[in-house]
């Protein structure tokens, strides 16, 4: 049984992975089952065709899903998204319980609270719980400075020791979490490292030149692509400025295609510094996110430098798929700096460095034979090591091991509840 925030294969960020890692499973002739929320993600509203109820049921590509009510709000302010998060938690619980028995339980950090229903459902039936984290946190909002209140933070703290020490196993999506991890005094031997995919045949590479540049006027522009959440760790203000530097490059386009709580900052940033070279848009739909990556002629990954050990921002490997080369902006000694150095798929600028971004976006108008070099670079080291079958298998193998682990099930028996 897999208990996470989001699940529609309609939806974007995490409830994507969360899909495919349930519907591959299930391929793989094991019984799997999701207790969620209904879909309102990025735009905080339930998208058409579902209602929030206490409890309802459906099944998707043969995997069992329950939504559970939650408090659902637009508002991106700290408080009503706790308050979604904590609501969904506690009816998660329930929505576990009628989901009967699993051979092994899995839920999604964060939210953190989630971990407490899905620690004691592990309780009440006896089965392994694997705690997965796609975000160190609260380590992350405090990084962010999002979260400030002393009693606020040392309450999550003493939540995420607890369900760090109750978990039998916890997987990380980078080394630098299990790093983060063992400093908390968690021991190696309950974590598991299996990164963030990205699917080579669903994200390919296409022709640069194609209807996406010609819908929002990019013919004969290089692009400078930023994909994804808009968010507090994504140091945007950095490309912000660095446009503002080539406001006179007429031929430098900057696209920032996404949601998240500092868009609304950011475009009234790039209003008042009147700036005609930024464009924003908002998440495409599915079918188009392949030729939307492909239409960038350099692809934007940031991090902040508060954030380089408790986030981990997953668009690389979207972008490696889409065999586009990558500029990143993070922290000397980030996993992302690691990732770009070690497969050869683009360079990097540290954060607070608006001028060098400038003038390294400058140097990549003129190096389009090394730009190719890199995304072929990147592509090949995605099917390699972070691709959507690589990242399934070693899913497959974890659960099946936690399953065995279970007193009164049969050796090689294999079936996973999700």
């Amino acid at each position: 049984m897999f208990m996470a925030q989001c699940y529609a294969p309609e939806s974007v960020s995490a409830a994507v992975l969360i899909t495919e890692l349930a519907s591959d499973l299930a391929k793989r002739g094991h019984q799997v089952s999701v207790v969620t929320g209904v879909p309102n993600y990025p735009k905080g509203r339930v998208f058409i065709a579902y209602h929030n109820k206490l409890y309802q049921e459906e099944t998707l590509d043969n995997v069992r899903v329950i939504r559970t009510w939650s408090y659902i709000s637009p508002s991106k302010k700290f408080w009503p998204r706790m308050l979604h998060y904590g609501t969904y938690s506690v009816t998660a619980f329930y929505g576990g319980l009628l989901a009967g028995r699993p051979d092994v339980l899995v839920s999604y950090s964060p939210p953190l609270p989630l971990g407490l229903s899905a620690w004691l459902l592990s309780r009440i039936w006896r089965v392994p719980w694997l705690l997965q984290v796609e975000d160190l946190f609260p380590d992350a909002a405090i990084a962010a400075g999002v979260m400030t209140n002393k009693s606020v933070i040392n309450f999550f703290l003493g939540m995420e020791k607890l369900l760090y020490q109750k978990a039998q196993c916890i997987s990380v999506i980078s080394k630098s979490f299990r790093q983060s991890l063992l400093k908390k005094g968690i021991a190696d031997s309950k974590i598991e490292v299996i990164p963030v995919w990205a699917d080579p045949e669903e994200v390919r590479p296409m022709q640069k030149q194609n209807s996406f540049r010609h819908a929002y006027g990019l013919d004969g522009k290089f692009v400078v692509m930023y994909a994804g959440n808009i968010g507090v760790t994504s140091c945007l203000e950095d490309v912000i400025c660095a446009a503002e530097f080539l406001r006179g490059q007429s031929d430098i386009q900057f696209v920032f295609v996404g949601e998240g709580i500092k868009k609304e900052t950011l475009e009234t940033e790039m209003q008042a510094k009147h700036l005609t070279n930024i464009l924003f848009l908002p998440f495409q739909p599915r079918e188009i996110f392949a030729e939307m990556l492909a239409a960038a002629d350099l692809g934007l990954v940031t991090l902040n430098e508060g954030a380089a050990l408790s986030s981990m921002p997953s668009k690389i490997f979207n972008l490696m798929a889409s065999a586009r080369p990558i500029l990143a902006v993070a922290p000397t000694g980030s996993e992302i700096t690691q990732i770009v150095a070690e497969s050869g798929c683009g360079w990097t600028v540290p954060p607070g460095s608006p001028v060098e971004l400038a003038v390294s976006i400058i140097q990549g108008t003129a190096r389009e034979s090394a730009l190719i070099q890199m995304g072929q670079n990147g592509r090949a080291s995605l099917e390699k090591n972070y691709s959507r079958k690589y990242c399934v298998d070693a899913y497959e193998r974890m659960l099946i091991s936690l399953c065995d682990r279970t007193p009164s099930k049969v050796v090689g028996r294999a079936k996973e509840a999700l």
